[in-house]
């Protein structure tokens, strides 16, 4: 058998006591948060639907969040936050 290119890029990171912010000029097309501590982290959009702004969706000790775009399009307006004691891991697929 043989191994096919990988044409998509990927991005990995451990976030604690920070935040990243993904934006259109990242060029994600899919992110994967995993909480590998005890501290629960934060992932919040940007965007408002019928006048009600976005807000923050906690992600508890091990548990995952994905978020994958459609199409060819980006992802954007995404902040993601670790407090002291908190480790997300995040893997980004371009």
């Amino acid at each position: 058998m043989s191994n096919l290119p990988l044409t998509q890029k990927v991005f990995t990171t451990s976030l604690t006591n920070s935040s990243l912010d993904i934006t259109s000029s990242s060029g994600l097309k899919a992110i994967s948060i995993f909480n590998a501590s005890s501290t629960s982290g934060t992932v919040e959009g940007s965007l408002s639907v019928g006048g009600t702004a976005s807000s923050a969706i906690t992600i508890a000790e091990s548990e995952s969040y994905n978020v994958v775009s459609q199409g060819a399009t980006v992802l954007d307006g995404i902040t993601i936050t670790a407090p002291s004691g908190c480790t997300l891991n995040i893997t980004g697929l371009s």
